[in-house]
């Protein structure tokens, strides 16, 4: 690995913008920003070889647009990340400028506007903390208390666990405030006029659609600083009370709330009961984790859950035959309303031949948990050090079974025992509904991070995902980042040319990192995929391909 460094005086322009402390190049630390990987995946395959020559750590929005200037004067390539679950805004080109955004994490509540004003490196969980002190409780997406909700509201995908509650944060997202790529400071909406950070809407276009679209442009547009972030009525108590012993801690299910795991004997029924319940607004919550990583949530080690399985003691939820379903909370601000709507459930499940799966009491603290404060992430690392992952789907309750045949098909044989993956009793699709009117899902199937069959395995599944949602799509197509952008942009309004028409007109030098957003120019990747994937999964050709992917993953 090569090592730039900036020329002094250029050193010495940013340490003035910043201070001397705030910024290094130092190896130790741009290595360490030399990362483009998911969890908590432990090999060097997620490192670019591609370090920044410094890490510059600004304290405010000011900062911030300095350091884009003297990027802008010097004609450097630039990029600022905050924190999650997977690094997609590190920076893609060796000799860039790192933007750590870790010192600015203000939040202030507004609990009667019910929103909030935050900062990039304020986390979900630390705002979830505080607004739950004014019974008020923010989205929290699938890579859990970690995230920045700024960085998803502004940047990248947006949906999360409880969102059939508290929506996406692709509407989360009130005014906001921006860096653009050449350093200008830029309000939106009312905060623009001083009048509060309540909305992100004024005179003329919108201007969410331009930053980000429905999926976000992974820094790629410039530096998001601050926004106004809409929050959601949580009648619980203003601590959640834990309970157990690490690693198998719940929460106490509080006061007018229920947890339950429902299973049908179809995925018709299970489409069917919830238009029946998202028609009666009984459920807060609705969040399906396949059967193998429901193993690995209730069992203390990875060792006491492959014992209970092979032992036959597995936890009912965690067993094959009940993945058809969801785990479900409820949430009341009376007994009335609560016996309410068990009613209604009970109603539901009588009607579409569905069911409540006994569980103990820590089983269901863990799993509320789960739904709660989406805490199940560090748990899906334990199933294995990688996956590989379909295009997600975002659309209409129908889809579900569709989504989970598909699913089924896509993993093939590599699943069962013997097979390339890490054995499975079902397909791994994660499932919440969101916004209360459709459904999210993605598939997950766990690999063996250092046996080259099962690494190569979980990239076919994603190849054969790709082939697959461009002959028989699902439903809408999430996951478009990068170059994919280009493979499939055409078949979704020519997506791709209004997204460069955008980073052309704000970034016109190509100075803000783009290797999360797509390219300043078609890749290559466009070009040959015509024609690799007409041959790529050939009957004579897949095993060339299982040689060549092994070589590249060896």
């Amino acid at each position: 690995m090569t090592m730039s460094k900036l020329p002094r005086p250029i050193h010495d322009e940013l340490a003035a913008v910043v201070g001397a402390r705030h910024l290094s190049d130092d190896a130790s630390v741009t290595v360490s920003h030399d990362w483009w990987g998911l969890g908590a995946d432990p090999s060097t395959q997620v490192i670019l070889g591609a370090p920044p020559a410094v890490v510059v750590l600004p304290g405010s929005t000011e900062e911030v647009a300095g350091i884009v200037k003297v990027c802008n004067r010097h004609g450097l390539k630039f990029k600022a990340h905050s924190t999650g679950y997977g690094n997609h805004a590190g920076v893609g080109s060796e000799g860039a400028v790192c933007i750590d955004l870790r010192r600015m994490n203000r939040i202030e509540i507004d609990a009667k506007n019910r929103m909030a004003v935050i900062e990039p490196y304020a986390t979900a969980g630390q705002l979830q903390a505080e607004a739950m002190k004014h019974h008020l409780m923010c989205h929290v997406i699938g890579a859990g208390p970690i995230h920045s909700p700024l960085a998803s509201a502004t940047s990248y995908a947006g949906v999360g666990v409880p969102g059939n509650h508290t929506g996406n944060n692709v509407r989360n997202m009130l005014s906001l405030e921006w860096v653009t790529p050449e350093g200008e400071i830029v309000r939106i909406g009312s905060a623009g006029s001083g009048a509060g950070w309540f909305t992100g809407e004024g005179p003329g276009p919108g201007f969410r659609g331009i930053i980000r679209g429905l999926f976000g442009t992974a820094g790629g547009l410039g530096v998001f600083t601050r926004i106004g972030y809409k929050l959601y009525p949580w009648a619980g108590p203003e601590r959640l009370t834990w309970t157990g012993e690490h690693p198998q801690r719940g929460v106490q299910v509080p006061e007018h709330f229920r947890c339950h795991h429902l299973v049908w004997d179809t995925w018709e029924d299970v489409a069917e009961a919830t238009y029946q319940l998202q028609h009666a607004k009984a459920v807060m919550i609705f969040s399906r984790t396949p059967p193998l990583a429901v193993g690995n949530m209730l069992a203390a080690t990875n060792r006491g859950y492959y014992d209970a399985k092979t032992e036959g003691r597995l936890p009912p939820a965690a067993q094959g035959p009940n993945g058809t379903g969801w785990t479900v909370v409820l949430m009341a601000w009376s007994a009335e309303e609560l016996a309410w709507k068990e009613a209604v459930l009970d109603t539901v499940l009588a009607q579409t031949k569905g069911r409540r799966l006994a569980m103990v009491q820590l089983e269901r603290e863990i799993l509320a948990a789960n739904c709660l404060t989406s805490l199940y992430v560090a748990r899906f690392c334990r199933m294995s050090p990688m996956a590989g992952v379909s295009m997600g789907v975002l659309d209409s309750v129908a889809l579900i079974p569709k989504a989970v045949r598909v699913g089924e098909e896509l993993l093939g044989d590599d699943q069962q025992p013997g097979g390339r993956l890490i054995e499975a009793d079902t397909e791994q699709n994660w499932m919440w509904m969101s916004e209360g009117r459709h459904f999210w899902t993605e598939n997950n199937p766990p690999a063996a991070r250092f046996e080259v069959r099962s690494i190569v395995a979980a990239v076919e599944f994603i190849l054969r995902s790709f082939i697959r949602g461009e002959k028989d799509p699902v439903g809408i197509t999430f996951f478009l980042g990068g170059p994919a952008g280009d493979l499939f942009g055409p078949g979704l309004g020519n997506a791709q040319v209004w997204m460069r028409r955008v980073k052309h007109a704000f970034d016109p030098r190509n100075l803000c990192d783009s290797k999360g957003l797509l390219g300043f120019k078609p890749g290559p990747e466009a070009k040959v995929w015509p024609i690799v994937k007409r041959v790529l999964f050939h009957p004579r050709l897949a095993p060339l391909l299982r040689v060549a992917l092994g070589k590249q993953f060896k």
